[in-house]
This record gives C-alpha cells, structure tokens and sequence, in this order.
C-alpha cells in the first residue's frame, strides 16, 4: 500500500476538495414501494435505508418503469448508508439515488467515493435535516486527481483491490494458524468474502485517509 501512494505522489498526484454536486446527480426514485404493502420473492432488489446486505431488504415484481438504474449509489437520507447497486432496483422511502457523472462505476471505484463519503458525513447524526437535496450536492469529500484535476481513477481502483487482497491473505493466514494447513480460498470462497468486504465497507462506516 505505500508503494501505491508513493507511487501516486511521484506521479504528481494530490488530493483535491469537490462537491457532492459536481461528482453526482442526486435524483428521486420514480416511486417509492412501501414495505407493509409489497410481496417479496420477485426478481429486483428492494433497497431501503437498512446497513446490511447492501440495503436490499428482498427481491420484488413491481412495473419496470419504476426502476432505477443499475451502476448507481443508493444513499439513505436520514441514515447516509450508502450502497453501490451493480443491478437495477426499486427502493423504499427516504432513499436518494446517486448517478456518477464523471465516467461509469464499478466495483472498486464505487466503494473509495462511498469511503470518502462516508468520512464526510460521519459528524451528520442520524435522521438530520442536513440530507436535504441541496444540502446533499454541498456536502465536500476529497478525492485524489492528477494535473489539470483529472480524477485519478487508477489509483482509486488500485487502493481498493490491494486492501481486497490484504484481507483475502489476512483470511488464509487465519485459516493456517487455526489448523487448516496449505488452505488456499476457491473462486467462490473469495467471491463471498468480497461480498463481505463490500458490505462492510459501505454500511460499516469506513475511511480513507488523504
């Protein structure tokens, strides 16, 4: 990991402040599904304002036009809880939907934003006004760039698959020490800890630190 950030500093990179409002489009859902009054054992995920299991409550069937797009950032506005929704999804009350406007998200840059969105927004108590659209697109988060303020994408995405692989070696050193000698994780073992990972890192308040 201090090879990478060396690296990024020698490459003339910096860490710059940017508004909310200038990374994301913050939107209503269409519509919003109350809980009491849906049928779970669909085939779209119900996001609600939840910490676990990356916000999705259950599986519904509800009019596709309700939708909302896959690739965004489900943002709990009196919890902050944010998730990054790979799938199209309907939501329930108080959620905000964040859509990157500056290239397209995946895993690994997805989770450094809600990282350094979630370091913003640790000091905002629960269910404060202070989620308010407007107040939403304020709020300031830092982010590492390169000349001329470009986004230093590379290096977000190195960040978050060498802490990925931190905690996969952390997890066979483990396993060794317990007695499961020469245990190496399958494809699906490691898929299922990244699951983990994700959801602990976007519902468990962690931090990057510039």
């Amino acid at each position: 990991m201090a090879e990478l950030e060396n690296d990024f500093k020698q490459s003339g990179g910096e860490w710059r402040e940017f508004r909310i409002g200038e990374l994301f489009e913050v939107a209503t859902p269409k519509k919003r599904f109350d809980v009491n009054k849906i049928q779970f054992g669909g085939a779209y995920a119900y996001v609600a304002r939840g910490r676990e299991n990356n916000g999705i409550r259950g599986y519904i069937d509800e009019d596709l036009e309700f939708l909302n797009p896959a690739n965004t950032i489900s943002f709990g506005q009196d919890t902050a809880t944010m998730f990054y929704q790979t799938q199209p999804y309907f939501t329930g009350d108080k959620i905000k939907i964040f859509s990157f406007k500056k290239g397209v998200l995946n895993r690994y840059n997805a989770n450094f934003l809600i990282a350094s969105m979630q370091k913003a927004f640790s000091n905002f108590s629960w269910g404060s006004t202070s989620f308010k659209v407007e107040a939403l697109k304020n709020v300031v988060i830092f982010l590492p760039v390169y000349e001329n303020n470009i986004i230093a994408f590379d290096y977000m995405e190195s960040y978050i698959q060498e802490l990925e692989r931190e905690r996969i070696q952390e997890l066979e050193v483990y396993l060794s020490v317990a007695g499961f000698k020469d245990t190496k994780l399958n494809d699906k073992e490691k898929e299922a800890l990244q699951i983990f990972t994700d959801s602990s890192k976007s519902g468990g308040g962690g931090q990057l630190v510039a």
